[in-house]
């Protein structure tokens, strides 16, 4: 595994942009997302009552311009959740900067040792370390009651107040991007750490995924890939042989890395994920957000809150919290970010990514354009599944 790096200036410059249009009326239509038998036996409000003294903890994993803003924001806002905002963040930026490479056996063994014991710590709700808080909180949300991502944060900030604050709430919930976790099967180091200590902390694991199109599109926006001194090869209007090939493998290894993710869930599916994992699309949360909160909350065992549902459904912010937050808006604008890249991006370069990350969007139920520029543009035509394929599996 390894940090995606450059950019790409000339196929991916939009085309034409989305504006805003008339608000929808939220439907509350059946969600297609519906709890399996085996799901609603799993929860954790089933399992807490015969196992009181367990710590339960929900990690998000996912890949960034993958949603999960909007869907940590959907726990962050439950009063039952003490939620942390990338723990790995800080660790991966400040702490380590440029130094650990995944594919170096020393840099990686010492950052999966920092990983593991960073984890460990505040899975159990100790906060016993006293490197944890600063090598998981970043300094700017150190304090600030008013960030987003870290609402229990005190003048103090002292171990004791944070912990206290986690063991006040039911349940810790954590968003972890694939590209902060050691080696190439991130899910397989969360599953190491969440079984090293079975009798004071358990993990359930929310893998939310998004069509690699989108993905891409997006992160190319952000300039997400502009570092490193190869990004010389995108500053031509026209790519080169050398940028687009660059560009490919830099696909390939983030649709790998959700690949291998899923791959390792199969495999081990009987042995520890099931009861534990939940596959979770961003377009089926984008197009259904309530039906997907209700059932994100009932997998981890959360009551649905009146303060929730209306600022889901009616955009009304919780006058009980304490940190600034947008209202959550339905609208033609946001039914419009799911199919963005479909009217701004080259088909030429959506191509690229559907050949690059074929598997992947075979497992998750990605339609393929195949090179149609008139499949592309159509919105009616839809591209995504009803089910998702590698679910199959998953019973």
């Amino acid at each position: 595994m390894a940090t995606l790096l450059y950019t790409v200036r000339s196929l991916i410059q939009p085309r034409e942009s989305i504006s805003a249009k008339t608000a929808l009326k939220y439907q509350t239509e059946k969600s297609d997302l519906k709890l399996k038998p085996a799901e609603k036996r799993s929860s954790l409000s089933l399992r807490v009552s015969a196992e009181d003294n367990k710590r339960w903890n929900v990690i998000i994993l996912t890949h960034m311009s993958s949603g999960s803003t909007l869907t940590g924001n959907l726990f962050n806002l439950h009063p039952d959740v003490f939620y942390l905002y990338e723990p790995l963040h800080n660790l991966r930026r400040k702490v380590y900067k440029d130094e650990w490479n995944p594919f170096d056996d020393e840099t990686n063994r010492a950052y999966t040792k920092d990983f593991f014991d960073l984890f460990r710590d505040y899975l159990g709700c100790g906060f016993l370390k006293n490197n944890t808080l600063y090598r998981s909180i970043p300094p700017f949300a150190r304090g600030k009651k008013h960030f987003t991502y870290w609402r229990y944060s005190t003048p103090e900030f002292t171990k004791e107040a944070v912990r206290d604050a986690c063991r006040g709430k039911k349940i810790t919930v954590a968003k972890v991007m694939q590209t902060r976790l050691p080696r190439e099967i991130g899910i397989k180091e969360l599953e190491r750490v969440c079984r090293v200590d079975p009798q004071q902390f358990d993990c359930l694991i929310i893998h939310l995924v998004r069509d690699p199109r989108a993905v891409i599109s997006s992160l190319l926006r952000r300039k997400f890939f502009a570092q490193g001194p190869e990004k010389t090869l995108f500053y031509s209007k026209n790519l080169t042989s050398e940028g687009l090939s660059l560009l490919k493998r830099n696909v390939q290894l983030l649709c790998s890395q959700v690949t291998n993710n899923l791959n390792y869930v199969r495999d081990n599916w009987a042995t520890w994920f099931q009861g534990r994992y939940k596959l979770v699309r961003y377009e089926d949360i984008a197009g259904s957000a309530m039906n997907a909160a209700k059932v994100m909350y009932d997998f981890v065992g959360l009551p649905m809150t009146n303060s929730i549902y209306q600022w889901i459904a009616e955009g009304r912010i919780p006058t009980e919290i304490e940190f600034k937050i947008k209202a959550f808006t339905i609208s033609e604008d946001n039914e419009n970010r799911i199919s963005y890249w479909r009217l701004v991006r080259d088909p030429s370069l959506v191509s690229l990514v559907e050949e690059a990350c074929a598997p992947l969007m075979k497992e998750m139920g990605y339609i393929f354009i195949n090179g149609s520029e008139d499949h592309q543009h159509d919105l009616n035509v839809t591209l995504i599944s009803k089910e998702i394929p590698i679910l199959k599996d998953l019973r």
